[in-house]
């Protein structure tokens, strides 16, 4: 099984060519047996960074197979009408049913912070959406974790809101999602957008949906810019005992959280960075 991971938009960059922005989008290419697919996971914030950055990376457009959206917000959807743009067919866009439900930010003050397009733009752009809130399978071994369970005390989502018959209310974000992929011989692969579900809630329901129990890499954002040292500390120490051996960091994790993960679990944790390529 070959699972290659190419960081396409994040929030700093490797390259003078390359153009980093707070967001994220990765590019997969996995070959299963006979089975090869292309995709990406998120679209960056805006159309023209994950544009530009994919032709610097002349890894072309009509190759994609297909796009995971791991959530709702503005910086991993909106890039997709850019992308939409380049394409010369339609293409599947997995997401939650709940990928276009109001979102807001109430810190540092309240903002829309959703997809900036609707459902019917995207559709007429050449997207083909399939919404699930339970796991997809992409290939062999690989799939989207669907609506993520949740039970670690210390991973709560804070700040976010929603709106539901006319009422603003608290969102607990359950469109959050994440891909998911068994890698023979080295174990479970959890690809994160943003992880708003917890990192460690999204590998123990990884474990439970795919029956893998040895973790091997955990990667992208982690949401703890904002958490506090407890957090940060308990979400450090469960992954050391979960033990992966690959652990990329990025995007919303926060450097306060980064420096602690370092610190916890040594030289396995590197960030991400925009041009990054992650060979699996």
């Amino acid at each position: 099984m070959r699972f290659d991971l190419r960081v396409i938009v994040e929030n700093s960059a490797l390259y003078p060519s390359m153009w980093s922005q707070h967001g994220l989008c990765l590019y997969v290419e996995m070959d299963v047996g006979s089975d090869r697919k292309r995709m990406l996971i998120d679209t960056g914030q805006s159309p023209e960074v994950t544009v530009h950055n994919i032709d610097a990376l002349d890894l072309g457009f009509d190759d994609l197979d297909l796009i995971f959206l791991s959530h709702g917000h503005y910086d991993h959807t909106g890039g997709l009408m850019g992308i939409l743009r380049r394409m010369s067919c339609r293409v599947p866009v997995l997401a939650h049913p709940d990928i276009f439900s109001p979102k807001l930010k109430g810190h540092p003050f309240l903002r829309f912070i959703g997809p900036p397009f609707s459902r019917a733009q995207a559709e007429y752009a050449g997207a083909i959406m399939l919404e699930s809130t339970g796991p997809i399978r992409i290939a062999k071994n690989v799939m989207t974790t669907g609506e993520v369970e949740r039970s670690v005390p210390f991973e709560k989502v804070e700040s976010f809101w929603t709106i539901k018959d006319n009422l603003y209310c608290p969102d607990t974000i359950p469109d959050d999602q994440a891909l998911i992929a068994n890698i023979e011989g080295k174990g479970l692969v959890v690809i994160t957008g943003c992880a708003h579900a917890g990192v460690i809630n999204t590998i123990r329901h990884a474990q439970r949906i795919m029956g893998v129990e040895k973790l091997y890499a955990v990667i992208g954002g982690l949401h703890l810019m904002d958490a506090d040292d407890e957090r940060i500390a308990s979400t450090a120490r469960a992954l050391l005992e979960l033990d992966p051996s690959i652990v990329r960091p990025g995007h919303c994790t926060g450097q306060k959280a980064l420096s602690h993960l370092q610190q916890t679990l040594g030289d396995r944790c590197r960030p991400l960075a925009t041009g990054d390529l992650i060979k699996l």
